[in-house]
């Protein structure tokens, strides 16, 4: 009996100190690189360290196969409680009610921290993941464009190096001065007008600028509009000028990214991974780089906005300590470890403003995301924006880049593709 009694001492005990069940959060990351895993992984272990009876389970999906993976789980099930996802898709899966949403657990961390997340992500990103009033998606990281260039090809082209192009009309200037003014080969900027996301990524820049809106009040396309024609004009005359390559409409991002670092061209609008790229590779031309804003239009400085977030699958049964996952990997010191080993720009202000993105050139890339925004600005993201992104705007600057449509027909065929898709 007293041998029982102390058993059920015991047993009583043991309930009363541990979780009553364990719970598992399945995660799926994207990335593969051995960094980014490592971190990841580092992340998880940390969690699981200060929240007992949680284990989050990682699954690598690549990039490449995360929308495939994703819908089929979505018609045949086995999403996981958590992913990531691209900023440019978070409407379309919640307008289908597949997401859950985050308010609560911003509130929970928010009261267990002092802290007021939504106050901390960028100003852009709400346009993103704010929608109807709530929060759907925590930000990880998130990407912008500055203005690259060489000082050296500035002098010899008769350009003046500390002043760099302001706005976008300045720039078509200045490239094709510099087109005309450097050696043969030479090309005043790296500016892609073909079939590719670098070709959305810098045009937006410009329409925005403009004043240009992707969509009017009703919900239809909105870029039949003179600011929309101007932007357009601006834009592809650099190429019609002969300011860029010559094979621009054919050309991708890399492409491009590729040239500059070869010496091919005295401006391009990139990311801060191509100064990383410039210091590994040492070219004798290193020391005349130097970086400024986008330039402005005559309304704005708008910049283009990336990124991806993590996100709570509305399938989950484990929602609450999915939320407290999601914010714990994108707030806090962890969360700072692993944007210093991804090399990106954390999606928390206040952890952007300090080390080590103070150090050149993040600065001015911090500065600029104040200015980021999404393509559809003023607008919250809507479903089909994964489509229109990849298959409308760019048609529109190829074909008149290559002088296969005025700016007129252009903008008209482009508005009828976006209200072809809005209406599906």
């Amino acid at each position: 009996m007293r041998h029982s009694l102390l058993a059920a001492t015991a047993l009583a005990s043991t309930l009363l100190t541990a979780p009553a069940f364990a719970e598992t959060v399945t995660f799926w990351q994207f990335s593969t690189n051995p960094n980014d895993i490592a971190a990841w992984n580092g992340i998880i272990e940390a969690f699981e360290a200060s929240h007992e009876g949680i284990d989050v389970v990682m699954e690598i999906v690549p990039w490449s196969e995360q929308q495939q993976r994703l819908v089929t789980a979505l018609t045949t099930g086995g999403l996981p409680d958590v992913s990531m996802l691209g900023n440019n898709v978070v409407a379309q899966f919640q307008a289908i009610g597949a997401l859950a949403p985050l308010d609560d657990a911003f509130a929970a961390y928010d009261a267990a921290n002092g802290t007021d997340v939504a106050s901390d992500i960028w100003p852009g990103d709400k346009g993103y993941y704010n929608l109807g009033g709530q929060w759907w998606a925590s930000p990880i990281a998130v990407e912008t464009r500055a203005l690259y260039y060489r000082k050296d090809l500035f002098e010899q082209a008769g350009l003046d190096p500390e002043s760099p192009p302001e706005t976008w009309e300045e720039l078509r200037s200045a490239a094709k001065t510099l087109t005309e003014g450097t050696p043969d080969g030479v090309y005043g900027i790296g500016l892609a007008t073909s079939l590719d996301y670098f070709t959305v990524h810098n045009f937006m820049s410009a329409y925005l600028g403009y004043g240009a809106r992707m969509l009017n009040e009703d919900g239809t396309c909105g870029f039949d509009s003179p600011e929309f024609r101007a932007a357009l004009d601006v834009y592809t005359g650099i190429a019609l000028d002969g300011s860029t390559h010559p094979d621009a409409a054919s050309m991708n991002g890399d492409a491009f990214q590729r040239g500059f670092l070869d010496g091919r061209y005295a401006m391009i609008l990139m990311h801060p991974s191509l100064y990383r790229d410039l210091v590994t590779e040492q070219p004798e031309w290193l020391d005349a780089v130097d970086i400024a804003m986008v330039p402005s239009g005559p309304v704005n400085r708008s910049g283009f906005l990336g990124g991806w977030p993590l996100v709570m699958w509305n399938a989950s049964d484990a929602k609450e300590a999915a939320g407290q996952f999601i914010m714990f990997a994108t707030h806090g010191e962890a969360f700072k470890e692993l944007a210093v080993a991804g090399g990106f720009i954390p999606g928390s202000i206040s952890l952007a403003q300090g080390e080590p993105w103070t150090e050149f050139p993040y600065p001015l890339f911090v500065e600029q995301l104040q200015d980021a925004r999404p393509y559809q600005y003023p607008s919250e993201a809507i479903p089909q924006m994964g489509q229109l992104e990849v298959d409308t705007i760019q048609k529109a600057v190829q074909a008149v880049a290559l002088g296969q449509k005025d700016i007129d027909q252009a903008t008209a065929d482009l508005c009828t593709d976006i209200n072809s898709v809005l209406a599906r």
